[in-house]
């Protein structure tokens, strides 16, 4: 990872929070199609559960909560791990 990817994906994980408004852009939902252009999606807190190896535990991350599945998405679901899929959207 370059350090501009490093920058990238801290300055994001800062402003990805619950709260946050993000507009899709065109390259998002056409490689997505989750979402159209122009759509403007909330970041709320999502619960997961997660195995520790010796007990289960919620944790919280910042989401949108997906109908269809009855269940959050969070950041990295919907930006993929390293945040690079973020690609042309920006923060309102």
């Amino acid at each position: 990872m370059e350090k501009d990817d490093e920058f990238t994906k801290e300055y994001l994980k800062d402003k990805l929070k619950i709260g946050t408004k993000i507009k899709i852009g065109k390259n998002y939902a056409e490689k997505y199609e989750r979402f159209k252009e122009g759509q403007i999606i909330e970041l709320v807190e999502g619960y997961f559960d997660y195995d520790n190896g010796l007990y289960d535990e919620t944790q919280t991350a910042p989401s949108i909560y997906d109908e269809e599945h009855k269940e959050f998405d969070s950041i990295y679901h919907l930006f993929k791990n390293d945040l690079n899929g973020f690609m042309d959207c920006r923060i309102v």
